[in-house]
């Protein structure tokens, strides 16, 4: 448990990010819901019609240029919508986009658009933060469907790519922090043997891990995802979840850098894989196929 000190710098740095984005309980929601080829199209309208900011957004990505109005000055105009309105055209892109694209805007419009900023606290250019969270993200799913039909173990696979693509959301938080002294927190990163979660403990005293699961906690999401995402540096301390995240984190190493300085390095719990009965040779297929597949890495991370 978290010393009053650690709870209030958390507290202060979770104030500094200003307002969050959308409620990511509504568009987790929406993400397990996605997956199941099953799901009635209408719950899932109504789930997206359910948070007016995310249903606007989606109103303004949805929208052609014939459908948008343009002031005297030239300017893009968002024009008012009734609610029948919004409905029908929700209802429209879920039909004629499909689950998996409707998926990949909403994750895009609501966490990727943190993730994908400029982190100057690690080093890390725009996009790269969000390419590799989608990298974890799809390993992590794609090792959860391959143990589930082995039949060695049970992980959803919609909570195994919500906590893989969020594993890293802590970082959004405390880059700020770390660019207050960035050439120190630079020179420790490029040190032999470098740490990052020793760095932001040394500079912030608390690292992205934590803050991450405090996120998801703010967020309202599950607890397996909550502590999956507190404890992806410490499998053994936490979930089953952790352990799948930790390994995934690692596994894409070999399909993408992650960015920032010393991006590839990683401490790694060589029992996270058993804990989660994962062979190495699973991990190899996995990312091999995945590494075979940017095409569709690059389509998701693009939106």
């Amino acid at each position: 448990m978290s010393s009053p000190n650690t709870d209030e710098i958390i507290n202060r740095i979770l104030r500094q990010m200003g307002q969050l984005p959308t409620s990511l309980e509504v568009v987790c929601r929406l993400m397990l819901m996605l997956r199941n080829p099953t799901q009635e199209n209408e719950q899932v309208v109504q789930a997206l019609f359910s948070d007016s900011q995310l249903s606007a957004q989606l109103v303004r990505k949805l929208e052609t240029n014939e459908e948008v109005e343009v002031d005297a000055q030239g300017n893009r105009v968002q024009r008012q919508r009734s609610e029948s309105e919004i409905m029908e055209i929700l209802s429209a892109a879920v039909l004629e986009m499909g689950y998996t694209a409707i998926l990949r805007l909403v994750s895009a419009l609501s966490v990727g658009r943190l993730l994908a900023d400029e982190h100057k606290g690690y080093g890390i250019g725009r996009r790269e933060l969000w390419l590799h969270s989608v990298i974890v993200g799809l390993i992590a799913q794609r090792l959860a469907e391959l143990l589930a039909d082995t039949g060695k173990a049970s992980f959803d696979p919609s909570l195994a790519f919500i906590g893989g693509m969020m594993h890293d959301i802590g970082k959004v938080a405390i880059s700020s922090e770390l660019a207050e002294r960035l050439e120190e927190v630079k020179t420790a990163a490029l040190a032999t043997g470098a740490n990052w979660n020793s760095i932001e403990r040394q500079f912030c005293s608390v690292d992205h891990a934590v803050l991450g699961g405090r996120l998801a906690k703010e967020w309202k999401l599950p607890d397996e995802i909550c502590d999956g995402i507190r404890f992806h540096h410490e499998p053994g301390n936490g979930p089953k979840l952790s352990s799948l995240i930790h390994v995934a984190d690692y596994a894409s190493r070999y399909i993408g850098n992650p960015g920032g300085w010393s991006g590839y390095a990683i401490t790694v719990d060589p029992s996270a894989a058993g804990m989660c009965q994962l062979r190495l040779e699973d991990v190899q297929r996995v990312v091999l196929r995945l590494c075979q597949d940017r095409d569709s890495i690059e389509s998701y991370a693009s939106m």
